[in-house]
């Protein structure tokens, strides 16, 4: 029997590498062990980007004109054709604007299966921006009603969910997954040949990794460390990512602020630092706090998304107060001198292990899959 086919529609894909693009490459590239030929639609936001083969995968990127109301139609078009030549089993959309909006208009010609991915909660999240205005609220009406299955990677976005009246039985809890052999801790020899062979310093290092964009905050965070630095004497903070505020954080000199700018593998930064900050106003699930969290650091995160749901116990993380740069700043401190941390780290990896692991998402999201068509026993299929 053939494969189970499901398309992936999300906004933009490889080389760009934000959250939901790197969980996305993870994952595409395992589905084809559980009997699923999966492959991605995605916008051609670079005129030297072509459509292409990925790790096994089929991209295809589509063209889409200058402005925004018609490269939302033309994207919404061109994905048409793809899906028509695919005939997927399962549309997979990964956020609810263009990519749910396309995957509607595939279900009104060929009654397909929906799965829809919301990104991160909260005000500029993805219900939270369609709830601004008219046609974003008739938008989401139409979204309530005919996506099969909505993908849940945080209580924030659940309870979102729950309010729109969406039943808990199309709300499935979906998180993001990280490599737990990649992403592992470091002995104390380890760490002091890592940071050599980095060029970092001995001393307390904390990171932070994600995109340089302003709901991230981490301009916020640079601005406290000479604060932080006074309070921990030669701390170190890594910035690792690309974005808006790239250029402005590059161009300041802050004792103690070393940016780094985008990092193909952040696994050897992680298992050469000690913390790590995520000081967002906004998230969904962070992939780089699930690393961190794997690498056996002591994690420091403002209560946001899936923030929350990982450290809100406080015993695997500290969760500092939104908006709070003071609260933010102690917290830092703490996690830096180790004040009461120990365990934190040893938990933190645990909770990843057993329940964000990469191998275990992937098998739910087969599984997923499978439910949602007639197609239950496939070919070469695991058991999961």
């Amino acid at each position: 029997m053939r494969s189970l086919r499901v398309a992936m529609i999300i906004q933009r894909y490889l080389p760009f590498t934000g959250g939901a693009e790197h969980q996305l490459a993870a994952v595409v590239c395992r589905l084809p062990q559980y009997g699923i030929e999966p492959c991605v639609i995605t916008r051609r936001y670079d005129e030297s980007l072509m459509s292409e083969v990925i790790d096994g995968v089929q991209v295809w990127r589509i063209p889409t004109p200058p402005t925004r109301v018609m490269a939302s139609a033309g994207f919404t078009a061109g994905a048409l054709r793809r899906l028509r030549s695919f005939r997927p089993d399962v549309v997979h959309a990964h956020e609810l604007l263009s990519p749910t909006t396309t995957a509607l208009a595939w279900k009104a010609i060929s009654p397909t299966p929906i799965i829809a991915k919301i990104l991160r909660g909260g005000e500029i999240g993805d219900i939270g921006m369609l709830s601004r205005n008219t046609l974003g609220r008739l938008r989401l009406t139409a979204i309530q009603r005919h996506v099969d299955v909505f993908a849940v990677i945080s209580s924030e976005i659940d309870l979102e969910l729950a309010r729109l009246n969406v039943p808990a039985g199309r709300r499935l809890f979906l998180p993001n997954g990280v490599n737990v052999d990649r992403f592992k801790p470091a002995t104390p020899a380890e760490k002091q040949k890592i940071r050599s062979g980095l060029g970092l310093p001995d001393g307390p290092i904390a990171v932070f990794a994600g995109r340089l964009e302003p709901e991230k905050r981490v301009d916020r965070l640079a601005d406290l460390w000479p604060r932080i630095r006074a309070s921990v004497p030669g701390a170190i903070l890594i910035i690792a990512g690309s974005g808006a505020l790239a250029a402005r954080l590059c161009g300041r000199e802050l004792d103690g602020v070393l940016p780094v700018g985008k990092q193909a593998d952040m696994a050897p930064w992680y298992r050469a630092a000690d913390a790590f900050i995520l000081p967002s106003a906004a998230e969904g699930l962070s992939n780089a706090l699930l690393e961190a969290m794997a690498s056996g650091l002591v994690c420091v995160a403002t209560a946001v998304g899936g923030a929350v749901d990982l450290l809100g116990t406080g015993e695997a993380g500290l969760l500092a107060r939104p908006g709070d740069d003071l609260h933010l700043e102690e917290l830092t401190i703490r996690a830096l001198l180790g004040d009461g941390t120990a365990s934190l780290a040893a938990a933190a990896r645990w909770i990843v292990e057993t329940n964000y692991s990469l191998d275990a998402t992937v098998a739910r999201m087969a599984s997923s899959y499978r439910s949602m068509t007639r197609l239950e026993t496939l070919s070469g299929c695991s058991t999961g």
